[in-house]
């Protein structure tokens, strides 16, 4: 049974649960309070009700702080994690405790978002931020919900897969440009090197940069990526063409022992002052992996070698990073014609 009554502008609810258990619980709203009575007297007849006083008290900024401070560390690229959660603090949707949050709010951060020209892409990755965050501190920290309130739902549609790939001439150019000195980048003795080893083994500028010596093997041709290095948290072994292992040769050993000792912030204003330098627009490292990836199928191996290769979990997103030349396709084609014709006419080829 559930009372509400009024008292100095707000609203105060009391329901006694049939097992002898009174909830109470203060609203500004009289519309929240019915809500809540709705909820909970639902979840109570169908044996779902649990006790909510720790979401009621705890709000979105504690649970968003506590998975930074607690999980974060855990992940593949901590400083990017950081910075998605850092702006999302920023946000009024903080200051609502998770009982307060409704589908809705996070509708309006995303309009709010919409409306400062934030991309899709993005404004869907923050919101899978907070849904994570969320459903941790409910599985994990006792701040029980009847469910998690950011939707699916409310996810934006994305703009199509990208597609840059190198374009004639562009790889020549980077070439020259990196062989030169300036603020942010070092002679060619790792930026060359750099360039063509992700073109050669389209690793993530993260693995690339956090490959150790110690991990290469030149006489099984493989570059091993520890679990720990890999977005996805599962160890790979990359496998060394011989253009690979001849970038090796051109690369010093750094006191570090990593391959390329470079740190993530030196590296992003190297490639955009290079670019620059080289006339290159628009063309950002990680289409290099597409590149890398494209070549692969365009060398002839296939999908699942490719997949195991670049690290993805799924063939859906593989497919997002492989963009096929359609000059290459045509010569495949023809001489899959040229084939098949030979084989009709009885002059079988190898």
């Amino acid at each position: 049974m559930a009372y509400i009554r009024q008292r100095k502008g707000r609203w105060t609810v009391e329901i006694r649960h049939r097992r002898g258990q009174q909830i109470y619980k203060t609203f500004i709203k009289k519309s929240d309070a019915l809500r809540f009575i709705n909820e909970t007297e639902t979840l109570i007849q169908t044996n779902r009700y649990r006790n909510i006083s720790e979401a009621s008290k705890t709000t979105l900024k504690i649970v968003i702080q506590r998975y930074v401070r607690e999980i974060i560390k855990y992940k593949a690229d901590k400083k990017r994690e950081r910075s998605k959660y850092n702006v999302i603090l920023r946000n009024d949707i903080c200051r609502r405790t998770l009982t307060e949050l409704r589908s809705s709010d996070f509708a309006r951060f995303r309009d709010q978002r919409l409306e400062l020209g934030i991309t899709n892409s993005t404004i869907n990755r923050e919101l899978s931020a907070m849904r994570v965050a969320i459903q941790t501190s409910i599985d994990e920290w006792d701040c029980w919900l009847p469910e998690n309130p950011v939707k699916s739902s409310i996810k934006l549609t994305e703009n199509p897969a990208r597609e840059r790939r190198l374009k004639a001439g562009e790889y020549e150019k980077l070439m020259v440009a990196c062989k030169r000195n300036s603020k942010f980048s070092s002679p060619s003795i790792y930026w060359c090197p750099a360039i063509n080893w992700a073109i050669e083994t389209a690793m993530r500028l993260s693995e690339q940069l956090s490959l150790r010596w110690e991990n290469i093997n030149v006489v099984k041709r493989t570059a091993f990526i520890p679990a720990q290095m890999t977005k996805t948290k599962r160890s790979r072994t990359v496998a060394l063409t011989d253009k690979a292992l001849e970038v090796l040769k051109e690369i010093p050993r750094h006191i570090n022992g990593k391959v390329f000792p470079m740190s993530l912030n030196y590296h992003n204003r190297g490639w955009r002052a290079l670019c620059k330098r080289a006339g290159v627009e628009g063309l950002r490292w990680h289409d290099l992996r597409r590149e890398a990836i494209s070549r692969m199928f365009e060398r002839g191996l296939s999908i699942t070698e490719v997949q195991s290769l670049s690290g993805h979990l799924t063939l859906q997103m593989l497919s997002t990073y492989t963009q096929h030349d359609a000059e290459t396709l045509a010569e495949k084609i023809k001489l899959m014609a040229d084939k098949v014709e030979h084989i009709y006419n009885g002059k079988k080829i190898n």
